[in-house]
């Protein structure tokens, strides 16, 4: 008898489950946005769930704001890409605008200004040769948080400014 209370004792255990209490989980704070915006003078940092719409808001110091990346991260960032024909054209994205300058300059606005300076990055080319090799290239001669100007160029020995599609990626802050 007394080698089989072990046995049955580990397979009592090993079938045990533990459940967190309901009340015992952290919740956010929760409000209408009618209720959210009536709060007087809430605590720059101050977070909650709108049942509104249905999204966690952060408080800035001058707004609430709904939180588009995780809380934790370092940077609250804003994303704008887009394809742009040689003609100047937008072929795909949306947030900018585009103005071909002069030959192989363009000029793109980004329809709302970064918070702070924005990392922009391109690719060029013939849009009809992207599977093959292709050496075009952009140089950027103008950033700022709202514009960016570039130049590009085919650099196949002769260096020379060429009209080319491309393709640009801004990250910056909000």
């Amino acid at each position: 008898m007394s080698k089989k209370i072990p046995l049955l004792l580990l397979l009592f255990i090993s079938h045990l489950t533990a459940q967190i209490d309901r009340d015992a989980v952290l919740g956010l704070p929760t409000a209408t946005t009618a209720e959210m915006l009536s709060i007087v003078s809430p605590y720059t940092g101050s977070v909650l769930y709108n049942t509104t719409d249905d999204l966690i808001y952060r408080y800035t110091g001058t707004e609430w704001r709904a939180t588009e990346v995780a809380i934790s991260s370092a940077e609250q960032l804003r994303f704008v890409r887009g394809n742009v024909n040689a003609n100047g054209t937008i072929a795909q994205g949306a947030g900018f605008t585009v103005t071909k300058l002069t030959s192989s300059r363009y000029q793109i606005d980004f329809t709302t200004s970064f918070g702070g300076l924005p990392s922009v990055t391109f690719t060029t080319g013939d849009l009809a040769a992207l599977n093959s090799y292709e050496d075009n290239f952009a140089n950027i001669i103008f950033l700022s948080n709202s514009r960016v100007v570039i130049v590009t160029a085919d650099n196949t020995g002769e260096n020379a400014r060429e009209d080319s599609w491309f393709s640009f990626i801004a990250v910056g802050p909000e």
